[in-house]
């Protein structure tokens, strides 16, 4: 084979990378929970297009190809798809003409030849089929001898020249330039024989300055030089898929960059003081905002009450339901953020106090500020869900709010709260969070970050948290500071997606200065602030 670099090029993705969860950031260990990480189009008549993901699944990283098959899926729902998986070992003649588009996702490096059903229903279809990954030797050689197939380029214009693994740093798309993770170096490299049949779409750039086709189109079958569902990142090559899925799928959605913030964290024990001057500051912004509310504060332990436990209500009277009417009056809507953002009895990792612990699922934390996913919570299932999210729910209504959403404490909860979140909410403004088995049957996760609104397979419809958060400090020095030109350099990027969301948080004890900035900077980028509702799409 050429230059495929063998022995290193088995799996992609990487089992230990920062992952973004709502209000704090860490960095996962591998114990038990991991987290791995055109121009304007004219709107259309809806349509519900049939996709089956194939994927490899053998070997010891073949568990990963059913991380990206799920994550495929849920992107998907965007375009309201029916989604089928389906392990390339489990293929039987006649799939791929039963659906509108085939995804094959190459993610377990292979040298024997493509199964022939597989192959010659390929061959065949005139549906859509985009190739994903590596592998793709398998379909454009002989692999008797490494050269490619004349039968393969004149068909499809191009021809596969070798998998380097050499880097390749960034992606070039509408002029702009996306990133390429450096734990992900690799591409299929091609080159066009035939420009007439085949569509340079994007570019990848490897580090010489050269420059080497990224996603290919010839006619309905399409290449994507590597695995862009590996990513979590900000200002990421991923973002160039997901746009052209409106192609792949021909499912076109108007070309529109709508945006929101959130103001994390405010429940009634937040002081009025910084409540009332951050007030100003919305009201001069003068654009739509979400409010994320925790009904009820607690601190079990006494850590900020003198040893004494403390818990607060949101009630009807009080002076922060005052304040938070008047941040209504401004344009704000009520997000509910969880319950108490914390459960009693438990350092959950950090000081069992609300705003700071996860509610929803157990974690613990060691001393750098890496994370650990246990597990569910001890008694956690659907009914328990229920009555938690519900009483919730009740504080904040007998108070007088109107919560049109909800947001994940920290974006975490099992499968079972998902599904009871989904029931009571008709979206939310947290990321998707996924569970699978890996090849030792240990709990692994992964996190979706999208830069539209879907529908998950648990039922949540997402409105995207896409570009982070203001943070001047960081975060136990895993994750840098992030501030107003850090968010507005991510939202430019997010443009090339055609109706991507700029949507990010703010925690509301800072200085409201950067949150200034990042509200303008999105405008003058053109991005719309609109209020958020279940109806969007």
């Amino acid at each position: 084979m050429k230059n495929t670099n063998k022995q290193t090029q088995t799996r992609f993705g990487s089992i230990s990378l920062l992952i973004q969860c709502g209000c704090v950031i860490g960095l996962v260990t591998a114990s038990m929970l991991v987290f791995f990480s055109a121009t304007a189009q004219s709107q259309t008549v809806p349509v519900v297009p049939s996709v089956l993901i194939v994927y490899d699944n053998d070997g010891q990283y073949g568990w990963l190809g059913s991380v990206y098959a799920v994550k495929l899926q849920n992107l998907l729902g965007h375009f309201e798809a029916k989604v089928a998986l389906k392990p390339l070992a489990n293929y039987v003649t006649g799939d791929i003409a039963k659906y509108d588009a085939t995804f094959y996702l190459g993610s377990v490096w292979n040298q024997t030849p493509l199964p022939a059903i597989f192959q010659a229903d390929l061959n065949a279809t005139t549906k859509t089929f985009v190739w994903m990954g590596v592998n793709l030797w398998r379909y454009a050689w002989d692999l008797s001898t490494y050269a490619t197939k004349p039968a393969f380029s004149t068909k499809y214009g191009f021809k596969l020249l070798s998998y380097s693994g050499e880097t390749h740093p960034k992606v070039v798309y509408k002029g702009t330039e996306l990133l390429k993770e450096p734990f992900d170096l690799g591409l299929s490299r091609i080159e066009v024989v035939d420009a007439v049949k085949a569509k340079v779409l994007a570019t990848c750039v490897d580090k010489t300055g050269k420059a080497w086709p990224y996603i290919v189109q010839s006619s309905n079958f399409w290449l994507v030089g590597d695995m862009p569902m590996i990513s979590t990142t900000f200002e990421n090559r991923s973002l160039v898929f997901q746009d052209l899925l409106h192609d792949m799928l021909r499912v076109q959605h108007a070309e529109q960059h709508r945006a929101y913030y959130r103001v994390e964290d405010v429940g009634p024990k937040a002081n009025l003081t910084t409540l009332a001057n951050l007030r100003q500051t919305l009201k001069a912004a003068a654009v739509p905002f979400t409010i994320s509310m925790i009904p009820k504060h607690r601190d079990w332990s006494g850590v900020y009450n003198n040893g004494t436990a403390e818990t607060i209500t949101v009630t009807v009277n009080s002076s922060f339901t005052v304040e938070m009417k008047l941040w209504v009056q401004a344009g704000g809507q009520v997000l509910q953020h969880g319950t108490t953002h914390q459960i009693d009895g438990l350092l959950n990792p950090y000081n069992g106090v609300s705003a700071a612990d996860y509610e929803f699922y157990r974690v613990t934390s060691d001393s750098s500020g890496r994370l650990t996913l246990v597990g569910p919570l001890t008694g956690d299932s659907t009914t328990w869900a229920q009555n938690r999210v519900v009483t919730g729910q009740n504080i904040l209504k007998n108070a007088g709010f109107t919560p049109v959403g909800w947001l994940t404490p920290h974006y975490l909860a099992s499968t079972t709260d998902y599904k009871v979140f989904a029931g009571l909410y008709p979206f939310a403004c947290d990321r998707a969070i996924f569970f699978f088995p890996n090849a030792q049957g240990v709990t692994q996760a992964t996190e979706l970050n999208a830069p539209y609104i879907y529908r998950d397979t648990y039922g949540v419809k997402r409105i995207p948290e896409s570009i982070g958060y203001i943070d001047p400090v960081g975060w136990y020095g895993l994750q840098p500071p992030s501030l107003s030109g850090d968010l507005i350099k991510r939202a430019k990027a997010l443009k090339v997606v055609r109706d991507g969301w700029a949507g990010f948080y703010f925690h509301w004890y800072l200085d409201p200065t950067e949150l200034a900035k990042t509200i303008t900077g999105l405008k003058g980028l053109g991005y719309q602030f609109v209020p958020l509702n279940g109806a969007l799409k």
